[in-house]
């Protein structure tokens, strides 16, 4: 909440023309700690919009992470029109353990991303959704969240956006704007035959069925982590900002991103090494070999192939795959 220029989030304020950073606490621990979630705010000089920038729903996604972080570190708040607000890691629990997942008790809900809007009185998991979305997204009164992410450990993602494409037409229209404008390659448009990126308890869809504008992005994978991704991600945000009018441009326009609006899962139909013949990013068609599985004495198993025309989106990177473990999601327009 912006009042007499001075900018505040949780406890921490940025005065016109500064950018501060602090920690908001969260819940308490068995030991009488608190979780505390990091939060950067750049306050610009001039009138202007709020926009969210927030990574590490899952503790292990370190190129998002990174994003964040440098995004926020290369903001001059003395040229900025409006304010950002900034949380590299959204979810400490699972950061400070290298982990996707709250772990802390087995009977609770512990992947934080499927559980918004989140409740105050819910587990950790919903407690902790509760508090992105109600004390730091709707209490800075943001005009656009952007949420990153990256393929989980043992699967690797090209840079890619998605956006709902579910609510409000005008709200839709311009969350559909800001990830193009974001520009990451290919574009996942969240509705009807989008799969996984379209469930309702994700920040993206929740914050636009808020009226929020909001995207979503991948990039790469949870482990090694990969500057190269964190820097898509960080130029993604600059020009962002730029579309909204917040900062200058920041260069030459890129090529328009691949729309996809559906996805297919491939999944292995035997067990077995696994010898992949097609690259995360890839174009494919119908009927495509994507891999050959052998068993351990060699002989093949299996040869799965793309189910439809597409781009390869995500792909396992293990060895070995178990019979029924998802080898590949291919985007195609549906």
């Amino acid at each position: 909440m912006a009042s007499n220029n001075i900018f505040r989030v949780g406890e921490l304020e940025a005065k016109t023309g500064e950018k501060t950073k602090g920690h908001i606490e969260s819940i308490e621990l068995s030991d009488g700690s608190r979780v505390r979630v990091p939060v950067i705010i750049a306050n610009g000089t001039k009138p202007g919009p709020t926009v969210f920038l927030g990574a590490g729903a899952h503790g292990d996604e370190i190129n998002g992470i990174r994003a964040v972080i440098e995004a926020m570190a290369g903001l001059d708040p003395g040229t900025l029109s409006g304010r950002v607000v900034g949380v590299p890691v959204q979810n400490p629990l699972t950061y400070l353990r290298r982990e996707r997942l709250v772990t802390l008790n087995q009977l609770d809900e512990q992947n934080m991303h499927r559980v918004f809007p989140g409740s105050r009185t819910g587990d950790v998991a919903h407690r902790t959704a509760h508090l992105i979305l109600e004390d730091i997204v709707a209490r800075a009164e943001c005009d656009m969240v952007v949420d990153y992410h990256t393929g989980a450990t043992g699967s690797y993602c090209p840079p890619h956006s998605f956006v709902s494409t579910i609510g409000n037409a005008d709200v839709v229209e311009r969350s559909v704007a800001a990830a193009a404008a974001f520009n990451a390659g290919i574009c996942i448009y969240a509705g009807g035959s989008a799969g996984v990126y379209a469930l309702g308890n994700m920040l993206h869809m929740v914050a636009v069925e808020r009226g929020i504008p909001a995207f979503g992005c991948e990039l790469g994978t949870a482990v090694p982590p990969d500057l190269r991704q964190s820097r898509v991600g960080v130029d993604g945000a600059l020009r962002l900002l730029a579309h909204m009018g917040m900062i200058d441009a920041t260069g030459r326009e890129p090529e328009a991103d691949i729309i996809v609006d559906g996805i297919a899962d491939v999944r292995a139909s035997a067990g077995g090494v696994c010898e992949y013949l097609v690259q995360p990013g890839d174009r494919l068609k119908c009927g495509q070999p994507l891999a050959r599985i052998l068993n351990v004495f060699g002989e093949v198993r299996s040869i799965p192939v793309s189910p439809v025309d597409g781009y390869l989106v995500t792909r396992a990177f293990y060895g070995a795959l178990n019979e029924g473990e998802r080898l590949a999601r291919i985007g195609y327009r549906a």
